[in-house]
């Protein structure tokens, strides 16, 4: 019976190491405040002074890249060579867009986003994103454009002619 019980005092506490251990990982990737003297490694500009389209890119090593825009920050992911001689794409934490219909933080690669439609970002058109694939939907619906997953804006997406091209 006392085995039995330590067993059973042994599991919780490797339970509970694994959890906080989860815990503490997602929390060190969490979105970080954007100083207003930041600029966007793409472009130059400043990404505190466009907070319904900044993006975000949160590294493992605790640094973090912020853009005006997720048309940027795709460009970035596209061609980190190009952008950061520190990082390369394993270093990569977590991403982060706003949500375009109710603010605050999302995870890019679980976000819908809309490519072409009326939405003007700080550059041109951009790629508003939304938590549900019905949100973008039914933007994409009244504004136009096309709902992709973060996997579907590629290169060709992001460079054509529906978004501002660098």
């Amino acid at each position: 019976m006392l085995v039995k019980k330590f067993t059973q005092f042994i599991a919780a506490l490797f339970a509970l190491s694994f959890i906080s251990a989860a815990v503490q990982a997602a929390e060190a990737y969490a979105p970080q405040p954007i100083a207003k003297s930041e600029r966007c490694p793409v472009c130059g500009m400043y990404p505190a002074d466009y907070p319904k389209w900044h993006a975000q890119i949160v590294f493992k090593d605790g640094g973090h890249a912020s853009f005006e825009s997720a048309a940027d920050m795709f460009r970035f992911l596209h061609n980190m060579a190009k952008y950061d001689k520190k990082h390369v794409a394993a270093d990569i934490g977590k991403i982060f867009v706003p949500a375009y219909d109710k603010g605050g933080w999302l995870n890019a690669k679980r976000a819908f986003f809309v490519a072409g439609s009326k939405a003007q970002g700080p550059m041109g058109n951009d790629f508003p994103a939304f938590a549900s694939k019905g949100d973008a939907t039914s933007f994409s619906q009244k504004s136009g454009g096309k709902t992709l997953t973060f996997g579907q804006v590629t290169p060709a997406v992001v460079d054509s002619g529906d978004v501002y091209s660098h």
